[in-house]
């Protein structure tokens, strides 16, 4: 069996953060491990407190679990702060992973901000270059791009930047469009677009559960745009199957 590792914050709700991914990661066949890198108090409704770990204490999770278990491929979601992406960085190299997927996560659903300032310059400058993917939605896209996303062409121009910091793959994920929720896959040659129906509704942890999917089939052989479009199903039928729980979750019956 092959094994993914998610290095992130983690959800109470479990419907995001390394919780999510390792629910992803276990229902696509894929064993998981996780490196903690922020504790959080939250609901449906609210980002409450986040509570950064120190550098030293997700530095012991990397060197303690990774001198024992080897991941075949791996995902960050909520990284804080500059320090915690240094350590990170630190790590990938030190560990040489492989299938580096990136979901920049920079504001929680609710609005909350879960990176600093530092820490999305560091992102950019020293994290993405060892990239695999990058894995954005398209509010992510533009803060990482700099680029208004309003047409297929802005949106091309932002991967295009995105794909210059260093990675190999940059998926901008469309659920943020008015009418449609198409992905798209930029390789540094050709937009591959994985045309897919938006749906009504508040969805909590699609983002995390798109980027552990994406992760998971590389990790499974899929080449880049078979795992696009078996990551784009994969969200569609949790949207399709999802519970209402908690007071921030609406849903359209469909």
């Amino acid at each position: 069996m092959k094994v993914a590792l998610t290095i992130g914050g983690s959800d109470p709700t479990a419907g995001a953060g390394v919780q999510m991914d390792l629910k992803v990661f276990n229902s696509l066949g894929v064993y998981g491990i996780s490196v903690i890198t922020a504790l959080t108090a939250q609901n449906t409704t609210l980002v409450k407190k986040i509570y950064p770990l120190s550098a030293d204490l997700i530095d012991i999770q990397f060197s303690s679990l990774l001198k024992d278990i080897v991941p075949y491929g791996a995902k960050t979601g909520m990284l804080f702060n500059r320090e915690c992406i240094e350590c990170v960085i630190k790590n990938v190299k030190k560990y040489r992973i492989k299938n580096l997927v990136i979901d920049p996560v920079i504001k929680s659903s609710t609005g909350t901000k879960l990176m600093e300032k530092e820490a999305l310059l560091t992102l950019k400058e020293k994290l993405i270059p060892l990239s695999k993917a990058v894995t954005a939605n398209i509010p992510e896209a533009e803060i990482l791009s700099g680029i208004k996303i309003d047409s297929k062409e802005s949106l091309l121009e932002a991967a295009k930047v995105i794909h210059r910091m260093g990675t190999e793959l940059v998926v901008i994920k469309g659920g943020h469009l008015a009418e449609e929720a198409s992905d798209y896959l930029y390789d540094g040659e050709n937009l591959h677009v994985a045309q897919g129906e938006k749906f009504s509704g508040h969805y909590h942890g699609t983002g995390c559960a798109f980027s552990s999917a994406f992760v998971s089939f590389l990790c499974l052989g899929y080449d880049a745009k078979e795992a696009l479009w078996a990551s784009k199903n994969f969200v569609k039928n949790a949207i399709r199957n999802a519970l209402s729980l908690g007071k921030g979750m609406y849903l359209l019956k469909i």
